[in-house]
């Protein structure tokens, strides 16, 4: 199994934070965003994690780098300004035929939420919950049963969101990665990664969701959030 990490984009709304670094770069307390994740990641059950990069590259790959450890690499995606569809595609050409999971750098999760979903890893699956209130810019899921009809931000009806995250079953490997394809003819350059799920939702092979509920993790797009989240982890028993 290995992982995909999306780390190329600007971080455009965390403002100054990024003017000369990329959001994985950004610390939140006294760690980096890709920190987090990385110490998230069950790295021994992994064959390799991948980072994708792009903007500011060269700063993410030197501090990854650092960490010595060969399971871990980090790549370039010289078309980041575009949709990160495009950030996933540069990590599958290195995935080849096995399972993956997909997961964006920005995010900060419990490692103990990581002990739980990998007992769901089947199929396609896509890490919800159930417990947030969501807004305008969160990613809200559709089910029918335990699989997704809908994903998307803009649903008006939906019973979960989504929180960043997607496994894909090496049965499932060539199926995702056909689906790119029309992914990319119905939304063009600025397509993202979840536009997969919403069309494999719209097919006979809709995707599961593993439930992740009561874990609680933190989204950390803008300083808003950055500050939040630095507030928050002090106390969170989950990050003890």
């Amino acid at each position: 199994m290995k992982t995909i990490v999306l780390a190329a984009g600007t971080g455009s709304r965390l403002k100054d934070l990024t003017t000369a670094r990329t959001k994985g770069m950004v610390e939140v307390g006294d760690r980096k965003l890709i920190d987090y994740l990385l110490d998230f990641l069950d790295i021994d059950m992994m064959d390799e994690i991948v980072i994708v990069g792009g903007f500011y590259y060269e700063d993410l790959k030197n501090h990854v780098d650092s960490r010595k450890n060969p399971k871990i690499r980090v790549i370039e995606n010289k078309e980041y300004l575009k949709g990160n569809i495009f950030t996933l595609m540069t990590g599958l050409k290195e995935v080849g035929h096995d399972s993956f999971l997909i997961t964006n750098v920005d995010h900060i999760y419990p490692k103990k939420m990581f002990t739980e979903m990998k007992k769901h890893f089947s199929g396609i699956r896509a890490m919800c919950d159930f417990d947030r209130t969501l807004g305008a810019d969160d990613m809200k899921v559709k089910l029918e049963g335990d699989r997704v009809v809908g994903i998307s931000k803009q649903l008006s009806d939906f019973d979960c969101g989504y929180i960043g995250m997607t496994y894909v079953d090496k049965s499932m490997n060539a199926l995702y990665r056909k689906t790119i394809d029309e992914v990319l003819s119905r939304f063009g350059e600025k397509a993202v990664a979840e536009n997969i799920l919403h069309v494999l939702s719209e097919s006979s092979n809709k995707p599961g969701i593993c439930d992740l509920s009561g874990f609680g993790w933190y989204e950390v797009d803008t300083p808003d959030e950055k500050l939040s989240a630095e507030e928050k982890l002090k106390t969170d028993p989950n990050f003890k």
